[in-house]
Order: C-alpha cells, then sequence, then structure tokens
C-alpha cells in the first residue's frame, strides 16, 4: 500500500517512475490487496487532504488489476482517473442540508463490466467519508468515527441528525444514500414539520396562506416530484398533519390528512386534532369496525371529560344526537350494538329515539322479556308496555305492537287461570297454543273441573281468535297426551264437521296402545283411500288394506301388505290379487 501511494504521488508530479513502482506492485500480485488498504485507510482518516490522497491512489491502483481490458472495472482508464481527479473541488462547501464531494472521486467511465469487490468497496468508501466529513463540520457537530458509523449504522445517524434538530441534512443523506423508503419519508416528515414549527415563529411566513404551507410541505415531501411519482410511504402526512395542529396550523393539518391514504394512520390522526366525524367517516369507507368504534368512543370521551357531573347527562345527550346527526350510519350502527351490549337500556333508547328507529327501540325493551327467568310478572308487563307504547309511535310498527298486545293480555289471562285453579294449570310461556293445551291437560288432574277448563280453552281460542284447524289439534294432543280417551271420542263423535279429518284421530289411537276397533271407526271415517291404506297398515288390519290397495288397483301396495305380515293365507291371497292386477 505504501508503494501504491508512493506511485500516486509520482503519476501526479508527472515522474516516469510511477509506472515502474505500480508495475513492480503489479509483479507482486498484491495490488488488491494494496488498493483495499488504501481504501480502508482513507475511511479512518479524519484529515480531509489524506483521505483524497488514499483513494487516488486506491483509484490509481484499480487501473492495474486488469491490464489486459482496455478499460479497467470502475476504475477507468488512467488518463480518465487524471481528469476526474483534476475536477475535483477541494473547498469545503458549507450549508446545511447538502452532502459536500469533499474533494473525493464521484464518479468513474461507465463500462460494460461487472465491478469487481474492490471497485465496489471504493464506491461505499467514498460514500461513507462524503457523510462523515459532513457530520464532522461544526456547523453540525456530529463527529464519528468510521467504526462508529458502522456500528450506529446509516439509519441511526438519520435519527440522531433528526434528534438533534437537522431534518434537512437527515433528509438530504438519506436521499444521497438510497436508503429504505420508510426512512427517507421519516427524514422529510421530520424536514417538513421542523419547517411547520418555524413557520409559526417567522414573519415572513405569517402571511402565507394554510394552502401555501401545505403545497410547501407536499414538496418536501414529494421531494419536488410530480405528485402521481411521488415516493411517500402512508403515515407521513399523517404525521406532518399532527405537527401542524400542535403549531397551531389546524388548516395546514386538514389539507395534509386530505393526501393522506392510509385509514389505519388517517383516522388517528383526525382523532388527534378533533375531527371525530370526519375520522369515523373514513373509518367507515375503509370498513374498518375497530376504527369506528375508536372514533366514537374518543368523541365520547371527548365530550364528558370537561363537564362536571351535574352536566354529564346534558353532554352525553348532546354526544348522542351529534353520532345521530352528523357521524355516519355505520357509527350509530356500531353504538347501537355497544349500547346494547349494556345491562341499562337508558342509553340505548336515546339513541334509537334520537334516529327514530322505534321498531329496533322497542324491540330491545321486548326481548328482556323473553328468556331472562330472573324478570317478574309485574316487570315483565311493565316492560312490554313500555314497548308497545313505542312501538306505537311509529307508523311502521302496527304488527309489532299487536303482537306485544296480545301477549300482555297473555300474561294476565295466565296469571288469572293460576290464580283460580293453582300455580300448575299453565306453565310461563309465551306461546298461545301451549297455554290452551295445558289448560286442557290439567284437566286430566283435576276431573271435576274438566267442564269449566274446557269452557276457559274455548274462550281463549274465541279470544285470541286462534283458527279452528289449530283448535282441533291442539285438542286431540291433549286429550291424547293425558289418556283422555272419553273426551277424544267425544270430539271426534261431535255433531260438528271435523276440519282436521279423522286421520289424527286414528293416530292418536294407535299411538296410546288403544282397541284397534276403536282406531278402525275413525280409519273408516277417512275420505281418501290412500291415507286409510297408510293407516290399516300401520293398525296392521291387512284384510282392509289389502281392499284399500286392490281399490287403488296398486300391486306395489298389495306386495308391501304381504312383506308385512307373516299370515300364510293372506300372502298367498297378496299373490293372487297381484297377478289378477298384472
Amino acid at each position: 500500500s505504501a508503494m501504491l501511494l508512493d506511485a500516486w504521488d509520482a503519476f501526479e508530479k508527472g515522474s516516469p517512475a510511477a509506472d515502474e513502482s505500480a508495475r513492480a506492485i503489479t509483479k507482486t500480485g498484491l495490488t488488491d490487496v494494496a488498493i483495499d488498504i488504501c481504501i480502508d485507510a482513507a475511511s479512518r482518516e479524519f484529515d480531509i487532504p489524506t483521505q483524497k490522497r488514499l483513494l487516488r491512489a486506491a483509484s490509481y491502483g484499480m487501473n492495474f488489476t486488469n491490464k489486459e481490458q482496455e478499460a479497467s472495472i470502475l476504475g477507468g482508464d488512467i488518463s480518465s482517473t487524471a481528469a476526474i481527479i483534476e475536477q475535483e473541488d477541494d473547498e469545503y462547501k458549507e450549508g446545511e442540508g447538502k452532502v459536500d464531494n469533499h474533494g473525493i472521486p464521484s464518479s468513474t467511465t461507465q463500462t460494460n463490466e461487472r465491478p469487481t469487490a474492490s471497485a465496489k468497496s471504493f464506491v461505499s468508501s467514498s460514500k461513507k467519508l462524503r457523510v462523515l466529513n459532513t457530520l464532522r463540520n461544526p456547523d453540525v457537530g456530529l463527529a464519528l468515527t468510521s467504526s462508529q458509523y458502522d456500528e450506529i449504522t446509516s439509519t441511526g445517524v438519520i435519527a440522531r441528525l433528526v434528534a438533534i434538530g437537522r431534518p434537512a441534512l437527515a433528509a438530504s443523506v438519506s436521499k444521497y444514500l438510497d436508503l429504505d423508503r420508510k426512512v427517507q419519508a421519516f427524514s422529510k416528515a421530520a424536514r417538513a414539520a421542523a419547517f411547520l414549527v418555524a413557520s409559526t415563529n417567522s414573519t415572513a411566513a405569517a402571511n402565507m396562506s394554510d394552502a401555501q404551507i401545505a403545497e410547501a410541505c407536499v414538496q418536501m415531501l414529494d421531494d419536488n416530484n410530480n405528485s402521481s411519482k411521488a415516493t411517500t410511504t402512508r403515515g407521513v402526512y399523517a404525521s406532518v398533519a399532527l405537527s401542524a395542529f400542535q403549531a397551531g396550523r389546524p388548516g395546514v393539518a386538514s389539507l395534509l390528512l386530505t393526501l393522506e391514504s392510509s385509514p389505519t394512520e388517517k383516522v388517528p390522526a383526525l382523532i388527534a386534532i378533533g375531527a371525530y366525524a370526519d375520522a369515523a367517516a373514513v373509518a367507515a369507507s375503509a370498513r374498518d369496525a375497530d376504527l369506528i368504534f375508536s372514533s366514537v368512543m374518543e368523541f365520547e370521551q371527548s365530550c364528558c371529560s370537561e363537564t362536571s357531573a351535574d352536566q354529564n347527562n346534558a353532554a352525553r345527550s348532546k354526544f348522542v344526537s351529534t353520532i345521530v346527526q352528523k357521524f355516519p350510519k355505520e357509527a350509530s350502527d356500531t353504538l347501537k350494538l355497544y349500547y346494547a351490549s349494556m345491562s341499562d337500556i337508558k342509553a340505548l333508547n336515546h339513541l334509537l329515539f334520537l334516529s327514530q328507529n322505534f321498531l329496533d327501540a322497542g324491540s330491545y325493551i321486548s326481548k328482556r322479556v323473553f328468556g331472562n327467568i330472573n324478570v317478574s310478572d309485574l316487570e315483565a308487563v311493565s316492560l312490554l308496555k313500555e314497548g308497545s307504547r313505542i312501538y306505537g309511535l311509529g307508523k311502521d310498527c302496527t304488527f309489532q305492537k299487536s303482537c306485544t298486545d296480545d301477549y300482555i293480555e297473555l300474561l294476565a289471562e295466565q296469571e288469572r287461570l293460576r290464580n283460580v285453579y293453582g300455580p300448575r294449570v299453565v306453565p310461563k310461556t309465551s306461546s298461545i297454543s301451549q297455554t290452551i293445551e295445558a289448560i286442557l291437560c290439567y284437566a286430566a288432574e283435576d276431573p271435576n273441573q274438566a267442564s269449566r277448563l274446557a269452557s276457559e280453552a274455548e274462550r281463549l281460542c274465541k279470544k285470541f281468535r286462534l283458527a279452528e284447524k289449530r283448535i282441533w289439534f291442539i285438542k286431540v294432543d291433549a286429550f291424547a297426551k293425558t289418556g283422555q280417551w272419553k273426551a277424544l271420542r267425544t270430539l271426534g263423535d261431535s255433531r260438528a264437521k271435523s276440519p282436521i279429518g279423522f286421520k289424527p284421530f286414528a293416530l292418536a289411537l294407535l299411538r296410546g296402545k288403544q282397541p284397534v276397533n276403536d282406531a278402525v271407526r275413525y280409519i273408516d271415517r277417512c275420505t281418501q283411500p290412500e291415507e286409510r291404506y297408510l293407516l290399516f297398515c300401520e293398525a296392521k288390519v291387512w284384510k282392509k288394506a289389502l281392499d284399500e290397495a286392490l281399490q287403488l288397483k296398486d300391486p306395489e301396495r298389495i306386495m308391501n301388505v304381504r312383506s308385512l305380515c307373516n299370515d300364510n293365507e293372506m300372502q298367498q291371497l297378496c299373490d293372487r290379487l297381484a297377478l289378477q292386477l298384472e
């Protein structure tokens, strides 16, 4: 390396011995080693002229690494390298925001050759030295050695420059070193934020409008490029907007936030500047439920935090009305779900009333009665009456109001029946069918009251306008469950025409294991041959089932009877009849 340095000094003085010295180094095969030592020594040197001398010596030596090529890799030929060195400016350029070359070679002749390791090391060391020399400037005051720079990395240097109030220089260094996009965005944002803070105390900037200041910040963030080609990173505009708001420039903050594209960064920034409705709108357009809820909760906290206990109700009322009137519908729906999860429904009712949603308001009150075993009868009736009243406020809630009123009447009737006949007469249920069935079933436990209970059931059927078919089905089921076969027979033999037919009677007797002849009486009264065939098969009256199959002229039904019965004579009869039909 010392021989290479002497060769460069001789070359710079125009001595013919320079070429001989360089050739002597080449013959030893240690040219690359000498180049690397010169580069490493330059990076460790504080004196700028010495740095130049060592790097130029390394550049000179790279011309001899591949002598067979017309132009060496990255170093160029000797004449071009000398021309570059002669063009370097030895003066130190002062001024924050610029990385000075300090006379260090910055470019080489472009070739199509792939750069060697020494060439790459030369370029990276040159860049590092330019940055280190700039940092060592007394105006900056961040003197670092090469080893310290390598330890804290270039990203750490940017962070330290921002921390000591040199954001413009940080932006310039990050761009020069072509650091990660996020690091460059961070330094640009710090520079724009520093400009905003300075503009509040500057007389010249005080006369600038918000639009002009915002445009200046955008140019800093976009690096004076076309906005369509800007390389800014998400969250940059939001962070600068927060700085503008803290510096007393809310208008600038609003303008900058319109350019922010990331909802996760934009919404917290809008919340921080107090634009809660805009934050909720952005979150709703992004369909992010968490951001919507965060916007709503932050707005509620801001409304209630600055009020006293006496003014809390007024502040909460203002909060809810603002949510309904100025926030997007998604915010109101989110708040509704939140309030619905709470035990106290006053806040939910207030929200639904302000939004004129009487259907949901009444439903939330009425639903508290169902499935809640802790609600007493009096409390249930009170809640239902309140729900009915709310339903009555809406024009499209007529059906819901009618159902709620009917249920209130049903609860009153159930309570009356319990007081008259005992607590076991009817269970707690919301079904009129189950109520009537329970009354008819209770007649089996208290036969002396059977006629009165039947009258009570008939009265409820008329009061709640049950369909005739529904009433007959309820009676058949109730009598069959409790074994009131006499009452079932009386119902089936009544003069009134059965609206449900006689199949339910026959099935009830068969499943209740009653005499088959009793079931046959009702099967014979069925009007459909197919029904009679199926019922006779279930009753195992094979002769009548075979007659019905023969009447239907269906060989498959005949063979079905043959497969079900175990009588040999009946099976032979089925075979003959099946052959006749074929």
